[in-house]
């Protein structure tokens, strides 16, 4: 993905496929992708950089944005990767995604553990490899964005602001701790609630959970030419290589240290039993 997710000022024709890409829209057509946005536009060819052309030197914080959500989602499809709407911590060796829709909380659960000493694997974005049929997770390429109120819940440090469009602050200064890909070990959707509950995902519902329609998850369809059968398809492939829990966390502040500190935890129980399971199969 490094070689990629190269760089370089050109000139973007918004034609793709015969079609003229409109401004606020982007469009995948076999192994190339075109993006244009107000004052920018992005494309790619598989096997080349990506080419940017900025008309409104304004929008340049806004451009860095797109280039590592968008535009690298779609570069993932393309390549053949899954990249999903979550961001991920290491727990044991193993990557623990947190999926929800935007606003449940994915990158403030992430910092918070963060801040209790698991380090963060990828904020936002994670690219899955399926191709061996055990799901390996590429060290996320976004540095971790907060909201000021999560800045101060979870003590992480504010570094400079994202975009004067998008005022979350970058909250680390690299985009991973990690160097090298993990083993996808469980899939955990975030969801507020009255309640403090985690909990198994078991049959289809594991799959509904997944399903969202987030832009990774339209780049997928696109690149693969999927239809809903094959989301489907796709979708359960993902959910049956590893366990899917539901996270549901109470949105009063009062709560949050103790809700996280339940959540560290639950998740090293979850790896030592399956530690535990192995050690009594060699037995």
């Amino acid at each position: 993905m490094q070689r990629e997710t190269r760089v370089a000022h050109g000139v973007v024709d918004p034609v793709l496929g015969g079609y003229a890409v409109a401004v606020g829209h982007n469009r995948i057509v076999g192994d190339s992708f075109v993006l244009r946005e107000e004052g920018f536009a992005c494309s790619y060819r598989k096997g080349d950089c990506i080419t940017i052309q900025i008309d409104d030197p304004a929008k340049k914080g806004l451009l860095d944005l797109f280039l590592a959500g968008s535009v690298h989602s779609a570069i993932a499809a393309i390549n053949g990767f899954t990249a999903l709407h979550a961001s991920a911590v290491e727990v044991d060796g193993k990557a623990i995604a947190f999926t929800g829709p935007s606003g449940a909380g994915k990158s403030t659960t992430a910092a918070a553990l963060r801040s209790r000493g698991l380090p963060i694997v990828a904020d936002d974005t994670l690219v899955v490899d399926m191709a061996s049929g055990k799901p390996m997770c590429l060290p996320g390429h976004k540095r971790l964005k907060l909201w000021t109120d999560s800045v101060e819940m979870t003590g992480m440090p504010a570094f400079e602001l994202v975009s004067e469009d998008y005022r979350k602050v970058f909250a680390a200064e690299e985009p991973s701790e990690i160097d090298h890909p993990l083993p996808l070990g469980a899939i955990v959707v975030v969801e507020a609630g009255a309640a403090l509950a985690f909990e198994p995902v078991r049959g289809a519902a594991r799959i509904a959970l997944l399903d969202d329609d987030h832009y990774t998850s339209q780049h997928r369809i696109m690149a693969q030419g999927q239809d809903r059968a094959g989301r489907m398809k796709d979708l359960a492939r993902l959910a049956c290589a590893v366990p899917v829990f539901r996270f549901t966390r109470p949105l009063d502040p009062g709560c949050f240290a103790n809700t996280h500190d339940f959540l560290v935890g639950t998740l090293s129980g979850i790896f030592r039993m399956d530690r535990q399971g192995a050690d009594d199969q060699q037995v």
